[in-house]
Formats: C-alpha cells, structure tokens, sequence
C-alpha cells in the first residue's frame, strides 16, 4: 500500500510529516524498528522505519547518513518520535530530505509504543495486501469474461479508462496504437508524447511509472506502463494521470489487464498460426503433386477462395539476405519452416508483405514454403497485365524496403486456367527468381517469359561466352581508364535499348544528343565495325546481355 493510505489509519492520528510531503506516494510492503547504528544493513527497498532516535542522539553525524542510506535502498520513509530524548533535526537534514522526496514523520504524539505502531501497521498493511489479492481476483475474472462473452480488448481498454476516469492506450512493440480509449483529449498528441518518452529509456521490461509534460494541455502527466507479453514481447498497456489521482490499486488494475490481454493475443495468434498451417499444407500439397484431383483441390481450398474455373498466377518472393546465406551455404537450403526467433521474424515480414502488397488491383492468397513468401494472383475477366502488374510490384518492393527495410526480390509464374496449374505457374515463378538471383540482381521482378533468352546462354560453357565477349569488344576492354569504358559500354547499352535513336539515347543517359553522337563515334574507332549494321549490331547486343552472366564467378 501507499505510504499516504498508511498514514490515513487511526493508528498515526496523531503523527505529522514534516518533510519530503511529495514521497508520500511511496510505496510500503514492511514496517521495521530500528534500536542501533547498524540497522540499515538489515532494512529492505519500500520498508518504513520507526526509532525514537536515541542514537542519533548519541551520534548526530550518523542522522543524515542514515536518511541517505535509505534513500539510497529506497525505503518508503522514516517515522521518529523525536521528543523521546529530545532529538533535534537539523535543517540541513530536512532540506535534503525534501529534495530527495524522502518522508520524514513525527510521531511523538501518538500515544502508542514503537512496538504497538510495528505491530498495528504490519497488520493494516496485510490487510490491504489481502484485499488487493480480492481485487485482483475479481477485476481478473471481470476481464476474463469479457473476452468469453467476445467483447475483445478493445472492450477491456474502454472499462479501463472508465474505471481510472483517464485515457488508456494499449501499443504494440513498435510503439503503434492497437487500441485507445476515447477521451476528450487529443489521445494521438498524449500517445506521441508518452512513445517519445518511452524510446528514450533503456529497460522498459517491467512495470514503469514515470511523468512528462501533457502537450495538450501544456502540465504534468503521470504514466504507468505494464509490458504485455506472451510468447514474445507484445507491446505496452498505458495509463495517464495527474498525480494527484493516483492510488495503489491503478497498477494491480493495469497488472491484471495486461495479463488477460496477453492470454487474448496468444489465443488470437494460435488461431492465425493454425489457419496458415493449414493453408500452407494445403498449397503444399498442391505444389508438390498430392493433390490429381481438381475437385479435391476445389474442396480443400475452399477456404482459400479457390473457385472453378478462375485463372490465377503464383507469384514468388525472397528475402535477399536469406537468398544470399544460401548461396553461400548451399546445404543450409531449409527443408523445413524456420524455428525459434526466426518464427517470429518470419511472421513479422509476413504481415508487412500482406500489408504492403495488398494495394495490388488483383486479390490474392498469401502463403509460405519453407523461406519463400508466395502470393496466389486472382487473374480478372478483363485479362492478365503483366507490364502493369510488374510496374505496381516494382514500387512495391520499394516502399516496403523504405518502411521496414526488408530486401525482397520476385518471380513471376505464367498464368494458370485451372487449380492445378498452379503447381507449374509456382514452379515457374521459383525458375525465374533463381534466374533473377543467378545474375547478382537484388530487389527485382522477374517473370518466367523474360528469362529465356537468358537462359539459353546459361546452358553454354562459362568459357565459349566468356570468348565470345571478349572478341566482340575487345577494343573496349583494352581501355585503360575504367570510368572511361564504363561510359562507352553504359552508352552502347542504352543506344540498342532504344532501337538506336540518338535523341532517346541522350534523355536515358542524362547528356547531350552530341555527347552520344561523340561516344559512338569512339566506339566505332575502337571496333572496327559499324554499331547500326544488323549483323555486328546482333553480335554486340549478345555480348552486352551475356556481361551479367560472367560477373557471377
């Protein structure tokens, strides 16, 4: 209980707190008497002691250190009956006392022995103690039913509020608001000023009180925070306050709130976990040829919302980072879900991606294979847009690195007309983004109709390529300055992407149309050839798209 409600029983009518009125909030578990110098190897943190100061009589230096010592193990206070032995307190004392906030109670005049106030306190103290293990109890089994009769937390943070008649926010661990009460206040100015607050502090992983200034009303707020948790760290359940509000039971409330709201999300994320198990399996199962059926496949994916008849197209994606510990350790391919905090981290870019992507104009079905993020595209009537759907998803990719900065990359399957051409357009879409990876690319769509060509060079010998481009531009590869050849191959790149039209060339290249004019000339020279005959024209386009290839070794 609070020093304050202690104060309020009959037993201390009598007593006066002479200084440090603003530690009254101080928490007290234990009462304890002290008859000797070295009682403060014996006290505890949130205790309150009595003496009749009889040997800080004998030894006044020894007063203010004992007011340090227990400030510094923070005891609730100390509570002496200073007319005893007629022991004066130095203002010194008291100035220090005050500024640490640290009660110092006369109890001269109350007419009970030290013995008599031990024993009277610890009994009202066990009594509160039992009381607030009723409160408990009940204020638990009150939001317990709650959620069985299905209100949810939003219902438990409305009570809340109703019950300390003040907001109530509850943040998940990135410091988002799940839930808030509705207040007269501006709650997203509050929550703003309590997050900013709270990032600056190192722990936050046991309950909190702490005060900053309300910037709505421009005063001090008072704030309890009680960390939810469940099998990870949830987030936050918040309280605000004046100070003058504050009682004990704000947080055996919050306590027992965040204990229910953590029991709520756990449920919440069992029943998300087994539907997407059961939705992976089923894709699973699918891919990989168990299901021959299409009535089965209709049957089971119902859920899924698999219809007859609807063409889809699997669409594939990886993390970068993951892609390239695979490459580098090829025989840690997991051929299993990821286990440990890699769940977690797992299903942390799962919702980013569902969030992110689902801008996308086609609906689609979200699901996971081992590492590979797969997203099951409804094709419309109106047809299958690859151009436009590669252009959205491109921007996609790019947002989503720039909130989260999660490095994905995609591979695109051809489209499927029925429920088991899936199987193919997701084995399509893992083709393409293997290719895609294959030419050190990162953050990429790549679809299966794009990667042909490439793919015809990938069955030729490393070393016939490597011939084949060394011959085409030699000339070019001589060129000692390296800014100077890159310019020269980065201009005949873009000269053949625009079908050889000076004006488009300069606009790509950010230069003058006579700088393109001067850069061809050179290369010309230097080859021997002329760049617009169809022949050597083919021959050096080859060569530029067979570059990539090359760099993987």
């Amino acid at each position: 209980m609070l020093l304050t409600d202690l104060l309020k029983n009959g037993i201390y009518d009598d007593a006066r707190v002479i200084t440090g009125h603003k530690g009254l909030v101080r928490e007290v578990q234990t009462v304890n008497i002290m008859d000797c110098p070295d009682i403060i190897h014996f006290l505890r943190p949130n205790e309150l002691l009595l003496t009749n100061g009889f040997f800080m009589k004998q030894q006044p230096e020894m007063f203010i250190q004992l007011i340090r010592d227990m400030q510094r193990l923070k005891c609730s206070g100390l509570a002496i009956k200073t007319k005893r032995f007629e022991l004066p307190i130095p203002d010194e004392i008291l100035w220090e006392a005050d500024q640490n906030e640290f009660p110092i109670i006369e109890i001269s005049d109350v007419r009970l022995s030290l013995g008599e106030i031990l024993q009277r306190s610890t009994s009202v103290i066990l009594n509160n103690k039992s009381d607030e293990l009723q409160y408990a109890l009940s204020i638990h089994k009150k939001f317990s039913e709650m959620i069985m009769r299905g209100k949810g937390i939003s219902s438990i943070i409305d009570s809340l509020s109703k019950l300390f008649s003040s907001p109530v926010i509850l943040l998940n661990y990135k410091w988002q608001t799940i839930s808030a009460s509705n207040q007269n206040i501006s709650v997203a100015e509050l929550t703003a000023a309590a997050v900013n607050t709270l990032q600056d502090l190192s722990d936050i992983s046991s309950p909190t009180s702490l005060c900053f200034i309300n910037p709505s009303v421009r005063e001090r707020c008072c704030m309890l925070v009680y960390p939810v948790k469940t099998y990870r760290h949830e987030g936050y359940l918040l309280s605000f306050h004046s100070p003058d509000q504050w009682t004990g039971l704000f947080g055996l409330t919050l306590e027992q709130a965040s204990n229910v709201i953590g029991m709520e999300l756990t449920k919440s994320q069992a029943v998300k976990e087994r539907s997407r198990r059961h939705k992976n399996e089923f894709f699973s199962d699918l891919i990989e040829g168990y299901i021959t059926s299409e009535q089965e496949a209709l049957n089971r994916g119902k859920r899924c919302g698999l219809i007859k008849g609807r063409a889809s197209v699997v669409l594939t994606m990886r993390n970068d980072e993951v892609n390239h510990m695979h490459q580098r350790f090829p025989n840690h391919e997991g051929s299993a879900p990821p286990k440990g905090d890699n769940i977690t981290e797992q299903e942390e870019q799962y919702e980013h991606i569902k969030r992110v992507f689902g801008g996308l104009d086609h609906s689609f079905v979200m699901f996971t294979k081992h590492d590979t993020y797969c997203l099951l595209l409804s094709i419309p009537e109106s047809g299958w847009d690859e151009a436009k759907i590669t252009e959205q998803l491109s921007g996609m990719l790019k947002e989503l690195h720039h909130e989260t900065g999660l490095s994905l990359s995609i591979g695109i399957g051809k489209p499927a007309s029925n429920v088991l051409g899936v199987r193919h357009s997701y084995t399509e879409a893992v083709n393409a983004l293997q290719f895609g990876y294959w030419l050190k690319r990162k953050q990429f769509v790549q679809s299966y109709q794009a990667k042909d060509i490439g793919y015809l060079f990938h069955m030729l010998p490393h070393n016939e390529l490597k011939q084949f481009y060394d011959a085409t531009l030699n000339g070019l590869l001589q060129i000692a300055d390296e800014h100077e050849k890159k310019e020269l191959l980065r201009t005949l790149n873009a000269f053949y992407d625009t079908q050889c039209q000076l004006v488009e060339t300069s606009k790509q290249l950010f230069v003058h149309r006579n700088t393109v004019v001067y850069r061809l000339e050179k290369c010309e020279k230097i080859l021997g050839v002329k760049l617009k005959d169809p022949t050597e024209s083919l021959r050096i386009r080859i060569a530029i798209a067979i570059e990539p290839l090359l760099g993987q070794d």
